[in-house]
């Protein structure tokens, strides 16, 4: 999982960044804009989103607003994040036909400057998707191991690995 969530979105960043330097470079110091580090910009910046919420995922970093999380038991608690799994996995799975099909659409489109096939672009959006799907059917599994009392489920609150 570092691979996708940490090491290819450091690879996407850092063409993002190389590609937004020399697109200032050729523009103002040369007077002579490129097109290419634009698209490349923009390729990039999709990955890097779409594969660091993975990792916001896992890590437990993302924005919550806790004002009624935190002023409930833990059994009202387990049953927030049990709604909440259903909801993500439903609704994530519910999209899987429309986004393959998006997929089968844009596969035969191309960018403007690299010819590269916009479905190639917008890829990581279905890597995201299905790893959240997972992710929080895991979720969904360990509250139902702790509602029955069998705490072999290893899920860490706030940590790697949730």
């Amino acid at each position: 999982m570092d691979v996708i969530e940490l090491y290819i979105p450091a690879c996407w960043f850092i063409l993002l960044f190389v590609a937004f330097i020399l697109q200032i470079i050729s523009r103002y110091l040369f007077n002579n804009p490129l097109v290419w580090p634009y698209e490349l910009a923009q390729i990039s910046y999709v990955w890097v989103i779409t594969l660091g919420c993975c990792y916001a995922q896992r890590t437990d970093d993302n924005i919550v607003f806790s004002i009624v999380y935190e002023m409930v038991g833990e059994k009202t608690r387990r049953v927030f994040r049990m709604l909440q799994d259903i909801l993500i996995v439903g609704l994530l799975a519910y999209m899987i036909p429309a986004v393959l099909n998006f997929y089968k659409f844009y596969f035969t489109r191309y960018s403007a400057v690299f010819k590269m096939p916009l479905g190639f672009v917008y890829l990581g959006f279905f890597i995201f998707q299905i790893i959240t799907i997972c992710r929080y059917g895991r979720d969904f599994v360990c509250c139902i191991q702790e509602w029955r009392q069998k705490p072999a489920c290893d899920r860490e609150e706030g940590g790697e690995g949730k």
